[in-house]
């Protein structure tokens, strides 16, 4: 089958990035690779700016080459990239505020896991270590420098807050959580059950870029060795592309269909997550995992790596799997493949309730007035 190849591009985005910004915006600011291949990240700044200017606050993406800092309210930076530690020492020298979405998660065994070689995963460890045992180390860190100019810290859970403070000597009383949510396009009730692209009638669904990260390789094997159908919707980034190779090599003469990336607003995005078995994002760690999410609120049973901030959002109503063990994912799978939907409906009203880009503008807005 041929893939469905859809304009990754958000039209909020599209706009944002060429139109001259008003004094006294909010900019935003992402690093300068992010979005050739954009993720949850970069989905979370687009979905925040588009939000919170429903709500009628002037918000822009910082371009370097026209906008003067001073003349602007604050800037927002979302990841923790090398380059926003210079503008934020600038952005405060002239006098507004900086906010800073970090959407991290440092896990040693992860780190390990997804280094390139032995020996960058023992450099990757060793920075680990050095972090949560030496103030010094903490006091040398860009990021830590970066997180000490910042005004307000906006992790997307408790459990990613506690490593700031732990690993960076971030100050509590600057923190602030925000959670992740969810688009309403995911909330309806009538999709149909089965999408034309897909040819399985019950499948595992996996929804992302295809990297190392997500451990895809990992779901394939899974997916393989319990024989279940595979739907893969995402593409893997350029430096990724071996990483993709192998995995389509691994598919290879099985039941796994790989679909190409979809917009987050398109239709058959949604109806896929709907009609799916079962959702699945054995990730080296998640932050929570915005596409789970979205499964969930779908009310698809979601199975998802135990390591990061996941049992804080989706707590009973999930499988969790171990990524380094491949038996746990297959086991997972597994379980989630006949289980009852008991808790799944409490998440899908959470979600609704609780985690959508409306309620997230209107937590933001009270935070971007409160420091400038």
């Amino acid at each position: 089958m041929s893939e469905s190849v859809s304009n990754a591009i958000h039209p909020w985005l599209d706009k944002a990035a060429f139109r001259r910004n008003e004094r006294g915006s909010v900019l935003y600011h992402a690093g300068s690779v992010v979005f050739q291949s954009p993720g949850g990240g970069e989905i979370q700044l687009i979905k925040t700016g588009e939000a919170l200017e429903w709500r009628g606050v002037r918000v822009g993406l910082f371009n370097p080459w026209r906008d003067v800092l001073g003349d602007h309210r604050l800037i927002h930076f979302f990841g923790l990239h090398r380059e926003a530690l210079p503008l934020a020492m600038l952005a405060k020298k002239a006098g507004i505020g900086v906010v800073v979405s970090p959407i991290c998660w440092y896990d040693p065994v992860a780190q390990w896991y997804e280094a390139r070689n032995w020996a960058d995963g023992a450099q990757r460890v060793s920075k680990w270590f050095l972090l949560r045992q030496s103030r010094l180390a903490r006091g040398r860190s860009w990021r830590s420098r970066l997180l000490a100019v910042a005004d307000r810290i906006l992790p997307n859970s408790e459990a990613e807050a506690e490593q700031l403070v732990r690993l960076f000597g971030v100050d509590r009383a600057r923190i602030a959580i925000v959670p992740n949510a969810v688009d309403s396009s995911h909330f309806q009730t009538d999709l149909p059950k089965v999408v034309d692209f897909i040819t399985f009638p019950e499948y595992v669904l996996y929804v992302g870029r295809i990297e190392h990260r997500k451990n895809v390789r990992g779901l394939i094997r899974a997916c393989i060795e319990a024989d279940k159908p595979l739907v893969i919707i995402g593409r893997g980034a350029v430096e990724s592309s071996e990483y993709e190779k192998e995995c389509r090599k691994i598919a290879s003469g099985n039941n796994i269909l790989f679909c190409g990336p979809m917009a987050k607003d398109d239709p058959r995005l949604a109806a896929a997550m709907a009609g799916a078995k079962v959702f699945a994002l054995p990730s080296w760690f998640e932050t929570p995992g915005l596409a789970a999410l979205e499964a969930a609120v779908q009310g698809t049973q979601v199975v998802i790596t135990s390591r990061g901030a996941t049992r804080e959002y989706f707590g009973e109503a999930a499988c969790y799997c171990d990524p380094v063990k491949q038996d746990s994912i297959k086991k997972a799978i597994l379980q989630a493949w006949d289980k009852p939907s008991e808790r799944r409906d409490e998440l899908a009203e959470k979600i609704r309730q609780q985690w959508t880009w409306p309620e997230v503008a209107r937590i933001m807005e009270g935070i971007y007035d409160a420091v400038t």
